[in-house]
């Protein structure tokens, strides 16, 4: 993912939104979709999207909804596309201890629970001496969630018709060339979370992120004076994503300590640091502009 400095989020304000091909960099078309007026909505949108809990029997959202694990199937992801477009090396397992943000026993172990919940196939190689790691429809999906969210805010904010993400959501082979395309060229540690140490503070904790976009459900819910959809009570939220009453209070505690927010009146009242705001909205706009960007990209050359 190209996404490398801030900086660049102030380049030639005030054009119009237009087509998104129109613009050069993702920062650049990142300003306009942040410029608009229903911005503030859509990514409220996205966040309750993102704060819904999975329903699945595979405790997902605790699975993948953290930094480390998201990496390696990120990374996995990576190799394999680059591998079926004839480049790179094999996806195998040792390719993945190489390449991902991890010690190699963590990797091990980690394939080894999503082979056990189907979520990686395992193929051997033509010449029966390799093993490869490929991704199911089903770790796609879960590795997308994100990224496909955010393309639809895209959508929201810029419409296009036939919608880009439909494409995606309905295609494994699109769905790994989307993701892969991604990863491809870039350090994924360094260039999906560089600039946003808030961010990867709270992407740390299991099912951080998601409990992240929870708050600012609660947060863009009272900004625009209205009912909030998301409880954030310690019982809710345990229950919501499975995990312990006390792991949401770690993360509430943490996130005080740090003075990004703070959770009071049992979930009912939520306050948030404007560097926070201004980091998770950064965030947000120079993710819907790299998959829009991305997407319009694949989709023109196929």
């Amino acid at each position: 993912m190209i996404l490398t400095s801030q900086k660049r989020m102030d380049d030639s304000e005030g054009s119009p939104i237009g087509s998104s091909s129109r613009f050069t960099g993702t920062w650049a078309y990142a300003s306009r979709l942040a410029a608009l007026s229903e911005f503030s909505d859509v990514l409220a949108a996205y966040c309750l999207a993102m704060s819904r809990g999975a329903e699945t029997s595979w405790p997902t959202e605790k699975v993948f909804m953290q930094r480390l694990r998201y990496m390696i199937c990120y990374v996995l992801i990576g190799n394999e596309a680059r591998w079926r477009r004839g480049e790179g090396e094999p996806p195998t397992l040792a390719a993945l201890q190489r390449a991902a943000p991890a010690s190699a026993r963590q990797i091990s172990s980690f394939v080894k629970d999503l082979r056990a919940g189907g979520y990686v196939e395992v193929v051997r190689a033509d010449d029966a001496r390799a093993i490869h790691l490929y991704a199911s429809m089903a770790l796609l999906q879960e590795i997308a969630r994100s990224p496909l969210a955010f393309l639809e805010a895209s959508e929201r904010l810029a419409p296009t018709a036939p919608k880009l993400s439909a494409r995606f959501r309905a295609s494994a082979g699109d769905l790994s060339q989307f993701l892969g395309r991604s990863a491809d060229g870039h350090e994924a540690e360094e260039s999906l979370f560089k600039s946003f140490p808030r961010i990867v503070r709270v992407a740390e904790f299991d099912c951080g992120y998601s409990v992240l976009a929870a708050v600012f459900t609660a947060y863009y819910a009272a900004t625009h004076r209205e009912t909030p959809e998301t409880a954030l009570s310690y019982g809710h939220l345990s229950r919501r994503f499975r995990i312990s009453r006390q792991h949401v209070a770690n993360i509430f505690l943490g996130a005080r300590r740090e003075g990004w927010f703070t959770v009071r009146r049992g979930g009912r009242e939520v306050n948030m640091s404007a560097a926070m705001v201004r980091e998770f909205e950064t965030w947000a706009s120079g993710q819907m502009a790299h998959y829009r960007l991305l997407a319009e990209d694949i989709v023109g050359a196929g």
